[in-house]
């Protein structure tokens, strides 16, 4: 997508003059600030100039958190919780990034952008609830609260189909970004950010996150007319018509819930494969077995929408 080099330039300084103005309650040191000077026009430039106030409310509304503690799982992630205020429910977001000070600059910028994409993807249609339980939106997924004391009761399974988009949409804001190294950049801090992070890509940035799952799904966040309109559904908050709409389309009622099953068992079984020490090549064809399974869904769902 080209740019013109002037409306380029009076974005960051918009941009610039949030994150240093707006967002100097969150006291972010100067790595963090340096590198939202150009994450925030990203997001303005992939979804567009007419969601500008979506965004930029986004940023200003969800704080990152900086947690210097040893964290083994989780790099970071994107919270959303739910609270009772005059009789109104209302949610407190945040950004928490573990173990900050050993970061890689690729590393920091691939956790700020994963988890914003996140929050920009759930701001829309957050809540929902019945007798017993708040569900907050989290993209494709909600998370789940007991509605007397709040607590979490957990997540529901389509949490790692959210996972697998939002590591897609972060490869392309991050080389939307990278993009920004062939235009003639004024302000010389920007243009100091865009070469550090020019020197740690070759061609196109590929994040390390949900590997095996992204192989699987490869083909199916290939469709451009799925993620056209996964994408509209996660930004506009109508993901509950998602499941019918995949299932009308590969003509089997479930097809959506069984790929769903087919990634968390992936997942499980990755996690199960770093603990054993015998047994991986029962582990391997375990895995194979799922991608094919995976695949065949996939196939017959890409063979139908060529017919849309």
């Amino acid at each position: 997508m080209k740019i013109d080099n002037k409306i380029l330039n009076e974005l960051f300084e918009y941009c610039k003059k949030i994150v240093d103005n707006n967002l100097d309650i969150y006291n972010y040191n100067s790595d963090i600030k340096h590198l939202l000077y150009v994450i925030i026009p990203s997001f303005i430039i992939k979804y567009g100039i007419e969601n500008k106030n979506k965004i930029i409310n986004t940023f200003e509304s969800v704080p990152i958190i900086i947690n210097n503690k040893e964290e083994k799982i989780l790099q970071a992630y994107y919270v959303s919780i739910p609270l009772m205020l005059s009789d109104k429910i209302i949610t407190r977001k945040q950004i928490v990034l573990n173990y900050y000070s050993t970061k890689s600059l690729m590393e920091l910028i691939d956790n700020i952008i994963h988890e914003y994409n996140h929050a920009v993807n759930s701001m829309t249609n957050e809540l929902k609830w019945d007798d017993e339980y708040i569900y907050v939106r989290a993209g494709l997924t909600y998370v789940k609260y007991n509605k007397i004391n709040y607590l979490d009761s957990g997540k529901d399974d389509s949490y790692i189909l959210e996972e697998i988009i939002n590591t897609k949409q972060t490869e392309e804001l991050v080389n939307i970004i990278n993009s920004f190294n062939n235009y003639e950049i004024n302000d010389t801090i920007i243009s100091n950010a865009l070469y550090s992070i020019n020197n740690f890509i070759n061609d196109k940035y590929t994040s390390e996150a949900y590997l095996f799952q992204s192989s699987i799904c490869l083909e199916l966040m290939n469709n451009n007319t799925l993620m056209s309109v996964l994408s509209n559904m996660r930004f506009v908050g109508t993901v509950d018509d998602i499941p019918y709409y995949f299932d009308n389309i590969t003509g089997e009622n479930g097809s959506y819930n069984r790929l769903i099953k087919i990634l968390n068992d992936s997942v499980r079984l990755e996690e199960d494969f770093s603990k054993v020490k015998f047994f991986k090549k029962r582990k391997i064809k375990e895995a194979l077995r799922l991608y094919k399974q995976a695949k065949e869904i996939i196939d017959i769902f890409n063979n139908n929408s060529h017919f849309i």
